[in-house]
């Protein structure tokens, strides 16, 4: 919206929609003011000079006043219904002002009679009569000028010409300087009140300015962010068709590897390894990202002691660190033995893996400390929190460039994208995270000596002072160090139900070299028993979620379950949907999420499938 700048020297402002409609506010909320005023006023004028003047010319006036004053009042109710109308409303603004400018003329047209009620040789009944006259027109000009000043020229020279006309009757020979002084009143206040409007009409259209202006900035900003909660949800949704062919290739190498021993130590083979895990590193970073980013991820709340996780995520980065020779320490507050935590545990150990994989890259030499303590040492535990901060004597980061490593693709000192030096997501998956979880991180580093990320976790999420914990899950680097596929999966039995054609070549050869009996099936309903031999039985049942057909895998595991009731299910999905986990989790099925490490479905594979034995033979 632009607004057209008047010029200074014109004395009567054109009518602009926006700028009069707001002053027709203004005036609209002044009008019960104005008509008390007039009904207060007149009566106490006609109290004070009812003894000198004559009765019957008082009794006319007041009761035109006093008619006047409920004239005002009337009119406020008749525009309520313009007044909750959108600006501008131009129709109403420019009925108001005729509206407005007939009370404004009948009125100083009854106070200009005001004269009529003077008497010679009255001085102290005159006396009183002009200076409310003077009061009155000052009062009315000053308080009118701010909605329509051209009202208020008209109906000051009124009053006074009305005024003047009965003034040499009532002071003979003083009437003409008398006369002269009050025109030169109305002439000084016109112009005083003229520049005030112009100033208020002035300032009116700065504010719709600045109005317009904030809200095509607000509309700007929520078209980028809708783009970009667009862009997040479009990855989110689209992650099912991206992770078959990365989840397929994970398969096919570590297939390929197990088939030929000899090839995996050849150069290109490791080469192959090394690009099929980038590729994977870096998917599940964008989707991570865009999953927090697009709003989608749910939190999952809760009780976890904080020590084992914190063990958890250091034993995955040790090898790493062990690698460029680091010292990787722990350290924790005497008075912190065994914390309890209500957070997501996925989304906790995400931030601290992070943090800890930046610090270890990040670090040519020397090592890396997580620490744990009371965020005040003095202060409660529970009230004040707990500060988990990562320390590194790495390279550093510049101060101003500590705002901007929260960004997602910023890596300092790494130009030419070597990824090897990471993908730059890592702490703009922090940061997301840490938003989400009502954490707050922060950096504090000096360039050349090293950096400190600390993690603020508020107590609200701090339960108490726990007992120890007897054992820990599994994770990702156990299954790396345990599994033995050929010895905890040789000879059982799986039925594979995938309606992706690479992703099933992938598993069928993957299983099969881990020497397991597997039969193989694409649809999701009832036809997926003509796999299944007489008398052969799966212990197992590896089910995709999307399948063609009826039934999702959830369905099909249930109807499956009526035919093989002693047989396991377990879910693969590439959808990273909050309800498809929930509904997993609901119908007591495990889910594993695509692309899956090969380590890490063997140890599962292994680990039910030996549960269940022991289950069925105490």
């Amino acid at each position: 919206m632009k607004l057209r700048v008047k010029p200074p020297s014109q004395w009567f402002p054109e009518f602009e929609p926006e700028v009069d409609h707001a002053l027709f506010l203004i005036g609209h909320r002044n009008l019960l003011t104005t008509g008390r005023s007039q009904l207060a006023l007149s009566a106490l004028v006609a109290l004070a000079v009812y003894k000198q003047t004559n009765l019957v010319i008082l009794t006319v006036w007041l009761a035109c006043l006093m008619l006047l004053g409920v004239s005002y009042m009337v009119l406020y109710q008749h525009f309520l219904h313009d007044v909750s109308l959108p600006p501008p409303h131009v129709a109403g603004v420019m009925r108001w002002q005729r509206y407005r400018r007939t009370l404004q003329f009948i009125s100083a047209v009854g106070w200009g009679s005001m004269v009529w009620l003077m008497v010679p040789g009255a001085t102290v009944e005159n006396a009183v009569l002009m200076t409310v006259f003077t009061g009155v027109v000052g009062h009315a000009a000053a308080g009118n000028s701010a909605n329509d000043f051209r009202g208020v020229v008209i109906s000051a020279i009124t009053t006074v010409v009305v005024f003047v006309w009965h003034i040499p009757a009532i002071f003979g020979e003083d009437a003409l300087p008398l006369v002269l002084m009050l025109m030169l009143y109305v002439v000084a206040l016109i112009s005083s009140l003229g520049n005030t409007h112009r100033s208020l009409r002035q300032s009116i259209r700065l504010q719709l300015e600045n109005k317009a202006l904030a809200i095509s900035n607000a509309e700007q900003a929520a078209r980028a962010e809708k783009a970009n909660r667009d862009k997040s949800e479009f990855l989110a949704a689209a992650s099912h068709d991206l992770r078959q062919p990365v989840h397929a290739l994970l398969l096919l190498i570590e297939a390929y590897r197990q088939q030929l021993p000899a090839a995996a130590d050849h150069p290109l083979m490791q080469h192959i390894t090394q690009a099929g895990q980038s590729i994977n590193s870096l998917f599940n970073a964008l989707m991570e990202l865009s999953r927090l980013e697009s709003g989608i991820e749910k939190l999952t709340l809760t009780e976890f002691d904080l020590h084992a996780a914190m063990q958890d995520v250091l034993a995955r980065i040790r090898p790493e660190a062990q690698a460029k020779g680091l010292h990787l320490r722990r350290f924790q507050s005497r008075w912190l033995t065994h914390v309890q935590l209500c957070t997501d545990l996925v989304l906790f150990k995400r931030i601290l893996a992070n943090l800890l994989s930046n610090a270890v890259r990040y670090t040519p030499h020397g090592g890396v400390l997580l620490a744990l303590r009371p965020a005040h040492p003095m202060g409660e535990l529970t009230s004040q929190g707990l500060w988990l901060e990562v320390w590194d004597t790495g390279v550093g980061i510049a101060q101003a460039d500590q705002t901007r490593i929260f960004d997602p693709y910023v890596q300092m000192g790494n130009k030419e994208r070597d990824r090897s030096q990471g993908l730059g997501l890592g702490l703009a998956i922090v940061r997301h995270a840490c938003d989400l979880l009502g954490f707050k991180v922060t950096v504090t580093s000096v360039p050349g000596r090293g950096t400190r990320f600390r993690l603020t976790l508020p107590g609200a999420v701090v339960l108490a002072q726990a007992k120890p914990q007897l054992a820990s899950p599994p994770t990702a680097t156990d299954a790396q160090n345990l599994v033995q596929a050929g010895v905890w999966l040789r000879g059982r039995r799986v039925l594979l139900i995938d309606d992706d054609p690479l992703v099933q070549l992938a598993m069928q050869a993957l299983l099969k070299e881990w020497q397991l009996d597997v039969r193989a099936a694409m649809c999701g309903d009832a036809s997926v028993l003509q796999v299944c031999e007489a008398g052969w039985q799966p212990e197992c049942v590896l089910c995709d979620f999307r399948l063609p057909g009826a039934m999702n895998g959830i369905e099909l595991l249930d109807f499956l379950q009526q035919t093989f009731p002693s047989a396991i299910g377990l879910l693969l999905s590439g959808e990273m949907v909050p309800t498809v986990q929930q509904a997993a989790e609901d119908a007591g099925y495990m889910l594993l999420s695509k692309p899956v490490d090969a380590s890490l479905l063997a140890y599962t594979l292994g680990a039910l499938l030996e549960r269940r034995h022991e289950e069925r033979n105490p």
